[in-house]
């Protein structure tokens, strides 16, 4: 675990993909909130990315802190960027507005037109690097909703790049994105490729806007590696 930003109100981490943010039932694995916890004892969460998303996790230091962090998020007023390396050549800015409706297993789908228990759900999506095949996007999701992003993403023809529950599951060789690179069959990239980039959110002490970035995770970075070689090399 990373510290990204402390003060006397809050704690950012950089999570790393393959770890909860909290404890899942029949998880024996660490949470980052123990890690977090071994710093800041008071540490509460305020809100979680998915086992195999990296990136930056906010934690309120106290009760008061959580409840004020708690209104911004449900507020929307917690303004997240995520960087997402899908499949295909994904072109123009996409505003995508389709409701989610849960499934089994703690899943989502899109909704058909006026079905129960339909949640809205909405996210900007633009291309920042085109490689063809694949597509490095930003993408801001403008409601919280679970898995909201990856099932945009698939729901318009670009899945994740990985993705065993909403696109293919198998992962990604070096051969894959660069066909002349040496070791073409090792993976490169083994989990979904979702990474919270920057989260902006107003400071529970009044102090402003707070805003924190995560660095790219470096399985995302050495396939962006590759990509742009083999772009050169063509």
């Amino acid at each position: 675990m990373r510290i990204l930003y402390r003060d006397d109100h809050v704690l950012a981490a950089d999570k790393p993909a393959g770890m909860l943010t909290v404890p899942g039932r029949g998880d024996t694995s660490t949470p980052l909130i123990d890690e977090v916890r071994a710093v800041a004892p008071s540490a509460l969460a305020v809100h979680r990315l998915d086992r195999d998303t990296s990136g930056v996790v906010v934690f309120a230091l106290g009760r008061a802190v959580h409840k004020a962090l708690n209104a911004s998020f449900e507020g929307r007023r917690a303004e997240k960027t995520y960087l997402a390396l899908v499949r295909g050549d994904l072109g123009p800015r996409q505003h995508i507005d389709l409701p989610l409706l849960a499934t089994r297993r703690n899943g989502m789908r899109v909704a058909r037109a006026a079905e129960k228990g339909a949640l809205a759900a909405i996210t900007d999506v633009e291309a920042s690097e085109r490689f063809g095949t694949y597509t490095l996007c930003t993408c801001l999701p403008r409601t919280g909703r679970t898995h909201q992003i990856r099932v945009h993403l698939a729901a318009v023809g670009h899945p994740l790049a990985v993705d065993p529950r909403y696109g293919e599951e198998r992962g990604i060789r070096i051969g894959d994105l660069w066909k002349g690179a040496p070791d073409p069959d090792t993976v490169v990239l083994g989990r979904t490729p979702l990474h919270a980039a920057s989260l902006r959110i107003p400071h529970p002490a009044k102090r402003g806007w707070l805003e924190i970035e995560s660095p790219l995770a470096d399985d995302m970075a050495r396939c962006l590696d590759l990509l742009r070689a083999c772009r050169r090399e063509s």
